[in-house]
């Protein structure tokens, strides 16, 4: 092909990869041949090797052989590990290192072939972390003088001056746990800057290369992003949390919605390298991605995904709001962590709030009788001494929590007339049926700055409407009440006096009181903590089955006891060690990656629920324009459908089946996949609804 290529003729595809894993065999290579096997189609299970190269060992040998007499291979392979697979940890260790070389292989490939076809191929200079930092901490002082409030600004520097400190530390698996409104954004990239800084400043071989933030939600992923290109620059930081376009064409088998996989041996279509290079092996020296694109991309099986891993290690990867990791895939994602941690240089912080129990408690007894498979006690390192925690969550402490009694159950109608005494007050519930609900009796009594918050309303449409809210806290005298899912608990930047919070996991509670007197301004006009955080247990309200109805158990257990409390971090250990305790791993992830069956592990892995479908929505005259050129051109156009990523909502196969039958959403072209919704169902309040208003019905 190369030579029919340099001749000026027609160059056909060939198949490659069988024969360079047949000779990496031959040199008992066995990751390398797994890389090189899975170079377009992804890695297979380890148990196909052989099989794989043995279908086609009579051409591989006549492929090689004449390659040997042109001199063209080397007598003998490099050197790579012989080591027995014969336990469990020897296996994880094979596991990581055939994704990592793939993630080589793949990048060099891809890379080698746009320079050769006249593509521009960025180059990522060494970030200048201590010039950074320096400029970052101008940003942090000048942020300061704008805080009014001497306790939480005093907070602040103790908790930057802490991580300062602690960026000579050697661990790199480390911790930060700070209150809501400690300033964690910016102490976390400064400690990371100056880890970097100090390597650099020794030119040790190991010095970090990247700093990857990792953020769960979209709600907060902007906001962040947005303050670190402020006080950064523009052009340092580079976010990556929008699928690849071609990610959002699914084919429905079943129950389950599942990507159309890559073609086995084509090359990607190239185009204009700049963006798409950085988003395929994240280059950049600073990466802003979400959870799911990070995790997810760890125990993936398909090149586009792995290509990035390469550049995870040697980084420091900075977990906000690292609770939202789920309980049902925690084993694997600490196994990971630790391998690319103890293996790979990766260091990561863990920061937020309320500190999940990665490590295992006093005796690592596990009350459900599974086996713990979380870290032993001391494996993470954290930044704050233990003592200054405590102090800094009695300093920051800005709210005061009623706990609802016992047998204490109140009606829609009542949280509705509670909300209706506050000028200004947001309620929290657990399902997107209850904040209807809740939402309806409000609106029927007619008020003013009433706002709605949930998963059925589209990214943009969620993000413009938490502008609108924030706008009008600002308008000092003008009522605003809000009634949301828990999408909004997470970093999202909003202040109300009180917050209302349907009874739910101990967790969610800490993060929705941080939306209470946020910046401590009345707190400080009191002298006390002033902000009221009402825990009411609805008398008809839902909850999200598994382990949110689990935490939500148990947290109701602690309010039983009277041990409840948001403010003391040796509670909010104990709950966690108790919500952990099992389930660690209920998809059997680290079972097969220790067989080393690469396609079911990333089958499997997937930290949010992936039976929803997306449905494109008319929320504004630009998702109009899209869905109208997609209908247009009756067939999938990435760049049109790579637009419309901020206009979809996914629907759960139930809510699927009954928006379809109500006639709510239909097929943009017939006998497709790609679904949008009918304007008259998609309102400007709740977002998309399920079924025709009955007014169309009649029409009709």
């Amino acid at each position: 092909m190369l030579r029919a290529a340099v001749a000026g003729n027609r160059c056909r595809k060939v198949k490659h990869a069988v024969h360079g894993a047949s000779l990496l065999l031959e040199w008992e290579a066995r990751e390398a041949a797994m890389a090189v096997l899975g170079h377009h189609a992804g890695l297979c299970a380890a148990s196909r090797l052989i099989d794989a190269c043995g279908t086609a060992r009579k051409d591989a040998g006549v492929f090689l052989e004449s390659a040997r007499s042109e001199n063209l291979l080397p007598a003998e392979g490099p050197s790579f590990s012989r080591a027995a697979l014969r336990d469990p940890p020897a296996r994880l260790a094979f596991d990581v290192r055939c994704r990592m070389l793939l993630s080589l292989l793949v990048d060099a490939d891809r890379l080698d072939t746009a320079a050769a076809t006249g593509s521009t191929v960025p180059v990522w200079p060494a970030l200048p972390a201590q010039s950074l930092l320096n400029r970052l901490l101008e940003a942090i002082e000048a942020k300061a003088e704008e805080v009014r409030v001497e306790a939480v600004r005093l907070s602040r520097k103790k908790i930057l001056e802490g991580c300062l400190a602690a960026a000579s530390v050697p661990e790199r698996l480390l911790s930060l746990t700070v209150p809501t409104g400690g300033g964690k954004t910016f102490a976390s990239m400064a400690f990371a800057l100056r880890r970097m800084a100090m390597a650099q400043a020794e030119n040790r071989t190991d010095s970090p290369r990247r700093i990857i933030v990792v953020i769960p939600f979209l709600s907060i992923i902007e906001q962040n992003a947005a303050v670190l290109r402020q006080a950064l620059g523009g052009n340092i930081v580079f976010e990556h949390h929008s699928g690849d376009p071609a990610g959002l064409v699914r084919s429905h088998a079943g129950d389950r919605t599942v990507f159309l996989p890559e073609p086995e041996e084509d090359e990607e279509d190239l185009g204009d390298h700049g963006r798409k290079v950085a988003s395929e092996n994240w280059g950049p020296r600073i990466i802003v991605t979400t959870s799911v694109r990070f995790f997810d991309s760890l125990f993936s099986n398909h090149p586009s995904d792995l290509r990035r891993l390469h550049n995870v290690a040697c980084s420091i990867v900075i977990l906000d709001e690292v609770q939202t990791l789920p309980r049902s895939f925690l084993a694997p994602a600490l196994s990971m962590m630790k391998s690319l941690a103890e293996d790979w240089g990766t260091h990561f912080l863990f920061c937020t709030a309320t500190q999940p129990a990665f490590e295992k408690g006093p005796g690592g007894g596990n009350p459900m009788g599974e086996t713990d498979q979380r870290w032993e006690p001391g494996t993470i390192r954290p930044l704050l001494d233990p003592v200054c925690e405590r102090v800094l969550f009695q300093d920051l402490q800005r709210t005061v929590v009623s706990w609802p009694a016992p047998d204490e159950r109140w009606s829609w109608k009542r949280v509705a007339g509670e909300m209706t005494r506050e000028a200004r007050s947001l309620c929290i519930v657990n399902t997107k049926a209850d904040a209807g609900r809740l939402y309806d009796l409000l609106r029927e009594c007619g008020l003013n700055g009433l706002y709605h918050l949930s998963t059925r309303m589209c990214p943009q449409h969620r993000l413009e409407m938490i502008d609108r809210i924030k706008a009008r806290l600002l308008s000092p005298g003008d009522p605003c009440r809000v009634v949301s899912t828990q999408l909004i608990e997470a970093g999202v930047d909003l202040d109300f006096p009180v917050v209302f919070r349907a009874l739910g996991p101990l967790d969610a509670i800490a993060q929705a009181a941080g939306r209470c007197d946020r910046e401590g301004k009345r707190t400080c006009a009191m002298n006390r903590p002033a902000g009221r955080v009402v825990v009411f247990d609805p008398e008809d309200g839902g909850l999200p089955p598994g382990v949110y109805s689990e935490a939500t158990d148990i947290t109701r257990g602690l309010i039983r006891t009277g041990r409840a409390s948001i403010h003391d971090p040796e509670v909010i250990g104990a709950y966690f060690r108790e919500l952990y305790g099992g389930g660690q791993d209920s998809n059997d992830i680290q079972i097969l990656r220790s067989q080393l069956d690469f396609p079911e592990v990333a089958r499997r892995f997937h930290l949010i629920d992936d039976r929803t479908r997306a449905v494109f929505v008319p929320y504004d005259q630009s998702a109009q324009d899209g869905i109208a050129a997609l209908m247009e051109a009756g067939t999938f156009l990435p760049e049109i459908v790579s637009r419309l990523r901020r206009y979809q909502v996914g629907l759960y196969p139930g809510e699927f089946a009954r928006a379809e039958e109500e006639g709510a959403i239909y097929r943009i072209w017939e006998g497709g996949e790609i679904w949008a919704c009918r304007p008259s169902c998609y309102s400007q309040e709740r977002g998309l609804r399920l079924e025709r208003p009955a007014a169309e019905e009649f029409i009709i």
